[in-house]
């Protein structure tokens, strides 16, 4: 096996190893309204995970999965929704909250957070294009989220990430581990 391979694969599965992945910090606090209607979102766990491609000669994609290609809790396209969170009024939310658009991948849900170059040459954080932006304003005891644009249909991510990085790194930002997140979709 040719070296920079070898040391690909091995970071790749040192990284994904149980003694390496970050405790997951407590399920995210958000609820949703569609309109005036409150929406309870899906919670699920996200996995980070690697993905060699040609044996690492190809290179390699660095992701946050999910289970399921779709969440069952669904809006529809141009509906005013919006999420509501009980993270101090100390926090700035931009920084403090990611929400995502999701690529369905076989049977789960990603988010794409790097990517390590063919042969190992380099690797880099994905700004990502995933990135929803959103507003939020302080409403007595919570932040109201709301996206800047109407969610285009698709599946959607909301998460706390404590190293998120200006909305744009993925969760978690430069670590790994798992990542609770709500989840939920546009049709």
């Amino acid at each position: 096996m040719h070296r920079r391979s070898f040391l690909l694969s091995a970071a790749a599965v040192g990284l994904a190893s149980p003694a390496f992945a970050a405790k997951a910090p407590p399920a995210p606090d958000f609820s949703a309204t569609a309109g005036d209607v409150p929406v309870t979102l899906e919670i699920q766990v996200a996995s980070f995970k690697q993905q060699m491609k040609a044996m690492g000669y190809g290179g390699a994609d660095v992701f946050y999965e999910l289970k399921g290609p779709a969440s069952p809790v669904r809006f529809k396209a141009g509906q005013a929704v919006s999420f509501l969170s009980k993270e101090p009024a100390t926090i700035d939310p931009l920084q403090r909250i990611g929400l995502f658009h999701l690529t369905t991948v076989k049977s789960t849900r990603r988010l794409t957070t790097g990517k390590v170059n063919p042969l190992g040459y380099g690797t880099r954080n994905v700004k990502n294009a995933a990135a929803v932006e959103f507003t939020a304003v302080r409403e007595g005891e919570v932040w109201r989220i709301t996206p800047t644009a109407p969610l285009a249909a698709g599946e959607y991510g909301l998460a706390l990430a404590p190293n998120l990085g200006n909305n744009s790194w993925g969760w978690g930002g430069r670590g790994g581990g798992a990542q609770p997140v709500c989840a939920f979709g546009v049709d």
